[in-house]
């Protein structure tokens, strides 16, 4: 689509300075590094960052206009386009839609916010519609899926994607005859306006925990932030069991589909599987079926998939018969060892998420469970000892580690989690993640659990100004692969 500067300031408050309106664009970034010749450089100050000071690089690479929030920058622009607009984010969101033909309105896109779940429910609503023969992509923490198999590894590291990187890949996946998209909706993309441009169809509303208080400086900017969705949908589905969006959805006027406990009931668990009953709205009649996956928390999740497709107008028969077929993405809940004892890892790092991940991992477990877990640097501290609070609760045996301490000092986190717990030989400090997990591997017995929380999916360490490789997967067969060999392992 060609355009000139003038199409994207249409209809926009902007005080233009200097420069022509009708130079052609090619894109709009946000990153210098990512700009090239013909593109729109727009000004973002962030937290710890301000964009400004990239303004001379992005011209280097070909920036033909510049659009920030304060004129001051004007000098710093030379001879090139300069136009002032009062917020840069919605500027940038507005621009990105704009610029590859507003995509998101020829898709049917569904956004899920939640402060657990999301990465969960969003794959199994995308698998749930593959396999009802939708073309189907999900664009999220785990990156890019079109019909359920991972096609881009060079992708954002942001559970919601900036608006240049959003609306460049709708337009790529209308290309490819896709014809819904389901993306993580997360608290700070819908308060940085990522979202702002986004034709939303469907809004999945999960639960409201305790997590990235210390960006929003508070509960109630969180909560602002979560709830921003609700305006940007054009229907909702919502978590009758959460009380917060439960109220939230009762003051609504929109189109609404409830889930929850009511709608999925467990009937049995196993160390692997679940056997749920499934029940229409309305109706007393329930579905009996066995799912692929275990943990009493993910009966939420599969509720909310099943209301998110029933609101498309698909019967439940139609929906019950690819529930078998569903299953976990990476990260989540995922066995590693299956015998002689097991091995879970899981992205749990919440404290609502750490109690959901032990007590279902507590009730399949035939012995111990064994527990290696961490809190995040330059993160949310009031959390941690709550975290060691319930890891103490539930496991036999704790390991507690570094988890992307990043500037902090790992070994002050580690004493912040336990700070609230009696000394005790069954919790122990191992700063060293590889090493916690060698010492828990060697503890396990026939039948014993063990679950590493905290990094799920992710392969690397943030530890003060670097990033390393690190894969709790991959530690794991590592370890397992030169131990003794007492046992025969099943993975």
């Amino acid at each position: 689509m060609t355009l000139v500067i003038a199409d994207l300031l249409k209809d926009w408050p902007c005080t233009w300075l200097h420069g022509s309106f009708n130079e052609f664009i090619s894109g709009v970034k946000e990153n210098s590094r990512e700009v090239q010749a013909g593109d729109v450089f727009v000004v973002i100050k962030g937290k710890n960052v301000n964009g400004a000071t990239f303004i001379k690089e992005a011209i280097e690479r070909g920036a033909v206009c510049i659009i920030a929030e304060d004129r001051k920058y004007e000098e710093m622009c030379g001879e090139v386009a300069f136009g002032i607009v009062p917020n840069t984010r919605t500027f940038l969101s507005h621009a990105c839609s704009r610029i590859y033909g507003e995509p998101s309105k020829n898709l049917h896109v569904i956004a899920v916010t939640g402060t657990n779940g999301k990465t969960t429910v969003s794959h199994l609503i995308g698998q749930i519609l593959s396999l009802l023969g939708f073309q189907t992509a999900v664009i999220g923490t785990l990156g890019l899926f079109v019909n359920g198999m991972r096609v881009e590894e060079n992708v954002p590291s942001l559970t919601t994607w900036s608006a240049p990187h959003l609306h460049q890949t709708f337009a790529r996946l209308i290309k490819m005859n896709i014809t819904h998209v389901i993306i993580e909706a997360s608290s700070m993309g819908l308060a940085q306006h990522r979202l702002d441009h986004c034709s939303i169809d469907q809004g999945v509303f999960l639960n409201l925990g305790h997590d990235h208080l210390e960006d929003h400086e508070g509960i109630e900017a969180y909560k602002k932030a979560k709830s921003k969705l609700m305006d940007l949908t054009q229907k909702l589905v919502v978590n009758e069991d959460d009380s917060f969006w439960l109220e939230k959805g009762k003051q609504s006027k929109k189109e609404l589909q409830w889930f929850g406990e009511k709608y999925v009931h467990l009937e049995e668990i196993k160390p692997l599987s679940m056997n749920v009953k499934v029940f229409d709205e309305g109706s007393s009649n329930g579905h009996s079926v066995e799912v692929g996956f275990t943990g009493v928390y993910n009966i939420s999740n599969v509720a909310a998939a099943i209301g998110t497709v029933r609101q498309m107008g698909i019967p439940m028969s139609s929906i019950v018969s690819i529930l078998p077929n569903i299953y976990l993405p990476q990260g989540r809940f995922q066995f590693i060892l299956k015998k002689p004892f097991q091995v879970v890892i899981d992205y749990a790092h919440t404290p609502e998420a750490l109690e959901h991940l032990l007590s279902s991992a507590a009730a399949i477990t035939e012995g111990r469970l064994l527990v290696v877990f961490g809190c995040g640097g330059n993160r949310d501290q009031a959390k941690r000892s709550v975290m060691g609070e319930i890891a103490s609760k539930y496991a036999d045996i704790v390991w507690v580690t570094s988890d992307n301490p990043r500037s902090e000092d790992p070994l002050k986190i580690c004493q912040q989690i336990v700070e609230n717990l009696p000394e005790t030989s069954r919790i122990h400090i191992e700063i060293d993640r590889g090493a916690a997990i060698e010492q828990a591997l060697l503890h396990c017995m026939p039948g014993d659990l063990l679950c590493i929380a905290g990094k799920g999916h992710e392969t690397t360490q943030h530890i003060g100004d670097q990033i390393l490789p690190f894969s709790d997967e991959h530690t794991v067969l590592k370890k397992l692969s030169t131990l003794p060999v007492t046992w025969n392992y099943e993975k």
